[in-house]
């Protein structure tokens, strides 16, 4: 490895975990304004932190001199991958993918009364927790009833106020 190849390491590794922290720092923040639950947070971050590591691995990778057609194979692989993740609505990606956007974007939370429109198939209940791939919905009786993100962030979603008694 050449001088270069190595100072472009330690210039990536050193990145890598600057943006890190200040990824995990925005995170945080967005969180604290928007009162987001631990277990979201700890879901977006870990996704981020996955991603930025494939691509500290791909430019380590470059760096120490594999071949280019190798990492072009990976690239056309994963971008496919991505693709699906966006546009296939039973892809788990796509779960994983809408479940970050609902945490950056959408204006409910956990303990939220709402109702998913969905025509007769419309649900409603309180959100006791958002995971990586479904919202959980506690019902009327108890009832415990699963959502995929991908159809809650396809899907009106209407807050609904609690009932005061």
């Amino acid at each position: 490895m050449s001088s270069f190849g190595f100072l472009f390491t330690i210039v990536v590794i050193t990145g890598y975990w600057l943006v890190k922290h200040a990824a995990g720092r925005l995170v945080d923040r967005i969180a604290t304004e928007k009162k987001i639950d631990e277990k979201r947070v700890y879901y977006v971050r870990t996704v981020i932190n996955l991603g930025l590591i494939v691509v500290t691995f791909i430019l380590v990778s470059l760096s120490l001199g594999i071949d280019y057609s190798h990492l072009t194979i990976f690239f056309s692989s994963a971008f496919a991958v991505i693709g699906v993740a966006f546009f296939a609505q039973w892809s788990i990606l796509s779960n994983v993918t809408a479940s970050i956007i609902v945490y950056f974007f959408f204006p409910y939370k956990v303990g939220d009364k709402v109702k998913i429109v969905d025509g007769e198939n419309s649900i409603e209940g309180k959100i006791k927790e958002i995971t990586l791939f479904h919202v959980i919905l506690l019902g009327s009786g108890n009832q415990i009833s699963t959502y995929p993100n991908s159809l809650v962030f396809q899907k009106a979603v209407i807050i609904q106020p609690e009932e005061r008694g």
